[in-house]
């Protein structure tokens, strides 16, 4: 087997992630053409997320002991069999109820990626190179759900909704490949465990754990709630779909710079941290604040999404080395609670942002306003921690 170097196990690492980033998003151009192909309304056809996300994030509290016991290299071959599995099964789906099975067995698949994006780079890296790595990851990872549209619109005018399921079958069978063939074993050999629920016990009994775990759910469930909000925002606005189209993907360059932004930084980790948290307090204030004086533009909306973004594109390499770094052990495990709660926590979240009026941005802004004191809530006792440190080093 090859022996890599981390900057391509991380590469490799980018396009596994990519393939579950992409099939979130990819057919969503071609949602009008799925609804009319199995007679069913446009809006049903939000269940197809639903039940992909649903299993993306139960299946990570699942991969990520595994592969402490087994190994990363089968846990990854595994779920990506699944996923194609579950491609294949879309693409011959003639039924909402068979698609949307077939969705839920691809996030079942792909959940594995989520887990090894948090586990690997803890398996090779430690300190300041493993909040590279994780900021690196998140930029990478960015990029996908911008690209999978623009595919998916493509192949669905070229061809037909299914073209849109063939490519990911394609895309993910290559990936496997390269798994095969290149992804060495980065499971330490000293790690293996066969104590899944005792370590996940101990992992959720500890205070600084589940500080920065909630801080990834409240910076995850900002953005999601915004996503899940803009477009019906924004249409109130009477905006074209097209012009919805760019507002919506117009914050996502701020997450890509904060990520950047949180591996290049020379500051201490402590200061990077202060600034990630108050650029997500600040945001979710103008979000709410001109709520209050019923008061919505498109830069009352847009703006402080992007700064929202920027602070948690930041917060999510930060937060993940800071939960993950001091379990070299568990990597897999606290891997999978990261990855698994923060995306089920954020989940619910988002879900009860939905039942919430939409017809302004008052509701939006009591979420994300909430989200950031969550956020501000945790870290403030963990800052205590770090500036004690520091003080008695001094």
């Amino acid at each position: 087997m090859t022996n890599l170097r981390p900057i391509y196990i991380f590469l490799l690492l980018i396009v596994l992630v990519a393939v579950g980033q992409m099939a979130q998003t990819i057919y969503i151009p071609s949602i009008p053409k799925i609804a009319r192909d199995l007679l069913v309304c446009e809006g049903s056809i939000q269940c197809l997320m639903a039940a992909y996300l649903l299993c993306y994030g139960i299946s990570q509290l699942i991969y990520g002991p595994l592969s402490d016991r087994i190994g990363r290299r089968p846990v990854i071959l595994n779920g990506m069999a699944i996923f194609c599995l579950g491609t294949l099964l879309a693409m011959f789906s003639n039924s909402l109820l068979l698609l949307t099975l077939s969705c839920g067995i691809q996030g079942i698949g792909t959940g594995v990626g989520g887990v090894m994006a948090r586990t690997l780079p803890r398996d090779i890296c430690n300190g300041r190179a493993l909040r590279r790595a994780n900021s690196l990851l998140n930029m990478g990872v960015l990029v996908s759900p911008l690209l999978a549209p623009i595919i998916g619109s493509v192949l669905s005018d070229w061809f037909n909704w299914r073209a849109c399921f063939s490519f990911l079958l394609f895309l993910s069978a290559s990936v496997t490949l390269l798994v095969w063939f290149y992804l060495p074993e980065t499971c330490p050999a000293w790690s293996i465990t066969n104590n899944s629920i005792v370590d996940c016990y101990r992992l959720l009994r500890n205070k600084t754990f589940n500080h920065y775990l909630l801080m990834l759910i409240g910076s995850l469930a900002g953005i999601v709630s915004f996503e899940a909000s803009s477009g019906i925002l924004l249409n109130n606005m009477g905006l074209t779909g097209q012009e919805i189209s760019i507002l919506f993907i117009t914050p996502l360059p701020g997450a890509f710079l904060g990520a950047w932004y949180a591996g290049k930084a020379s500051a201490p980790f402590n200061e990077l941290m202060w600034r990630a948290v108050l650029c997500c307090l600040l945001a979710s204030i103008l979000m709410w604040l001109p709520a209050w004086f019923s008061i919505m533009k498109i830069w009352t909306l847009i703006l402080p999404a992007i700064l929202f973004f920027f602070g948690a594109g930041m917060l999510f390499p930060l937060a993940t080395t800071g939960a993950m770094e001091p379990y070299p052990y568990l990597a897999g495990t606290s891997g999978a609670l990261v990855g698994g709660l923060q995306n089920i926590g954020s989940g619910v979240i988002a879900y009860c942002s939905s039942l919430l009026p939409q017809y302004d941005q008052f509701s939006l802004g009591m979420i994300m306003f909430s989200m950031g004191m969550l956020i501000l809530v945790c870290w403030l006792p963990l800052s205590h921690i770090f500036h004690r440190r520091s003080s008695e080093t001094i």
